[in-house]
């Protein structure tokens, strides 16, 4: 993989790109797209605004007022769109005055710059759907989808998580706006209303043998995940990301906070230990204290802690 930038030698504007092609191939195909959005213009006119900033300079200046160079060569494919990013920000090639970039420039996730959100907003005032194609997508419901049946692999899921989890979008107030007023409309529907009365009914009596899963055993051999141990298991090989870990963290923090909670208060009434040497009850005062644990007591009885130190003591005089 090969991150390149492209500069306006008239006027110092600068564009990157990442491709896994040979670097002049790169540059032809880059060229080539811009003759082929000069022929639909040609055609049809209101083509215009899908051309990116910089296939038009291309056609404006020409390609021979652009310098094309090599700025860096990586190996992996995140490594390249990171660096792509670093070098967007770092010659701020978003902004109009200075660069042809449209967006962040990111592998998984990216963000449009204010002004291309403006030009296809001013491009798409106004349009509106014709009637026969507002018909045809309502029709594809069910069967009639082109991608009824389809999933999604495993790794396509993941990648659409991660989007997910990298975005940095803030819904505005006119969105949350509009996003209320479709859902007024929605629930204003008595159909739809009486639908979901009915659905929460059904759920409100799925108690006792009424559930789905109940009697349905999940230990043992009856467990999906029995036997899933190592390569067999879906996660094998996987590095969790420093969010999963954190979270895995705090969770476990928790439970050990919980469980010394109650452990203290579980010895705080208490009157009779087991020993762990001689695996006799004995009397709390039996014990030694010791403010290093949670009960306030050793583990061993004073009787097997004496003996304890009398072979010690006789082991450090043979030697």
């Amino acid at each position: 993989m090969i991150v390149y930038k492209a500069t306006n030698l008239k006027n110092n504007k600068v564009y990157f790109c990442v491709t896994s092609r040979r670097f002049n191939d790169a540059i032809s195909i880059q060229k080539s797209r811009s003759r082929m959005k000069r022929r639909k213009m040609k055609l049809k006119p209101s083509s215009r605004m899908g051309i990116a900033p910089f296939h038009k300079a291309l056609l404006k200046y020409g390609s021979y007022n652009f310098s094309f160079c090599v700025v860096g060569k990586f190996e992996q494919k995140k490594d390249a769109y990171a660096y792509k990013e670093q070098c967007i920000v770092e010659f701020n090639a978003m902004n109009p005055d200075f660069g042809y970039n449209c967006t962040t420039g990111g592998m998984y996730s990216y963000k449009m710059s204010s002004e291309a959100v403006e030009r296809i907003s001013e491009a798409n005032e106004g349009k509106t759907m014709p009637e026969s194609f507002v018909k045809m997508m309502k029709e594809r419901i069910g069967e009639n989808h082109p991608c009824y049946g389809y999933k999604h692999s495993e790794e396509t899921k993941a990648n659409m998580r991660l989007g997910r989890l990298n975005s940095n979008y803030v819904p505005s107030e006119e969105t949350k706006r509009k996003t209320g007023l479709s859902s007024k409309r929605v629930w204003s529907d008595e159909k739809f209303k009486q639908k979901m009365s009915k659905k929460r009914k059904e759920m409100g009596l799925w108690k006792g043998k009424n559930n789905p899963m109940y009697g349905v055993r999940r230990k043992g051999k009856d467990n999906p995940m029995y036997g899933k141990v190592g390569e067999l298991h879906p996660n094998y090989g996987k590095k969790l990301t420093d969010e999963q870990k954190k979270n895995l963290s705090d969770k476990a923090k928790t439970r050990q906070a919980k469980r010394k909670l109650e452990l203290i208060e579980k010895y705080k009434n208490m009157t009779e230990k087991r020993c762990s040497k001689c695996k006799e009850i004995k009397k709390v005062d039996m014990f030694y204290k010791a403010k290093g644990s949670l009960s306030g007591l050793t583990s061993q009885c004073k009787a097997c802690d004496l003996k304890r130190k009398m072979k010690k003591k006789i082991n450090k005089k043979r030697r």
